[in-house]
């Protein structure tokens, strides 16, 4: 996308876009319902020959997925601003070929989640949810103060590979978290469902007041205002207890 951009023009981006859908829907068409086992895939009990599902009332009583929730906002707040910021700066930069430049700022990092996405899931089990998400927190707080700082397109790039490095561990454990706090209750696509709502609300407040902030007091006072990544630690340390199923705890 980003040659694209630099040799062809921004409008072969889109319709590279467009394009690259028509193999998606293609594999989602070949998907044959028969084959899902709803059961496993809502996360239920099993009951006779039908599943067993929480009430809503007793689901919304989950205080531990709520901690959960509130620090995926604080994570969202944060995170969903920083690359629109960056990648605003840098295409008002005077350097060469920044389309190229923002091009690796997606690309490496996707390329560091396809590498560590599968030893999160093998941590996980080793360590525990917890540690792992206390990391990633941190992670993108380290990540927001090096940008307040870094104006080099190259330094950028090596800054926004740890965003991927959180990215990959909050992705991995969100899942995880969620199947462990649903287990037996049948609401783990509800709980994904919610929670996806959430990240998306608290993405679209964070990147517009950090907008605001940011045209009014300057790009270093906002990159300093999304380093609350701490914040997100500590409600996960204080009130979420690990969430690991016993039979994997050695």
């Amino acid at each position: 996308m980003g040659a694209l951009g630099a040799y062809l023009s921004n409008h072969a981006i889109f319709i590279a876009a467009a394009v690259l859908c028509i193999p998606a829907l293609i594999a989602l068409n070949e998907i044959r319902p028969k084959e899902i086992d709803y059961i496993r895939a809502r996360n239920a009990t099993q009951r006779d020959h039908t599943l067993d599902l929480q009430r809503l009332i007793d689901f919304m009583k989950n205080w531990r997925l709520v901690f959960f929730a509130g620090a995926l906002v604080l994570f969202h707040l944060c995170n969903a601003s920083l690359l629109p910021l960056v990648s605003e700066n840098l295409a008002h930069s005077k350097v060469a070929n920044s389309t190229l430049f923002m091009a690796g700022l997606i690309v490496v990092p996707q390329l560091v989640v396809a590498i560590l996405a599968p030893w999160i899931g093998y941590w996980s089990e080793l360590w525990g949810r917890k540690p792992l998400l206390l990391v990633a927190f941190a992670i993108e707080a380290g990540r927001a103060l090096l940008f307040a700082f870094v104006s080099d397109p190259v330094l950028m790039l090596v800054v926004q590979v740890l965003d991927r490095v959180t990215g990959a561990a909050v992705t991995v454990l969100t899942i995880l978290v969620t199947t462990d706090l649903t287990t037996g209750t049948g609401r783990f696509n509800l709980a994904q469902g919610v929670l996806g709502t959430i990240r998306g609300i608290a993405a679209a407040i964070g990147t517009g007041s950090v907008g605001f902030i940011v045209q009014h007091f300057g790009d270093f006072t906002g990159f300093l205002l999304m380093a609350i990544g701490p914040a997100a630690a500590a409600l996960i340390w204080a009130f979420l207890r690990e969430t690991k199923p016993e039979k994997y705890i050695d």
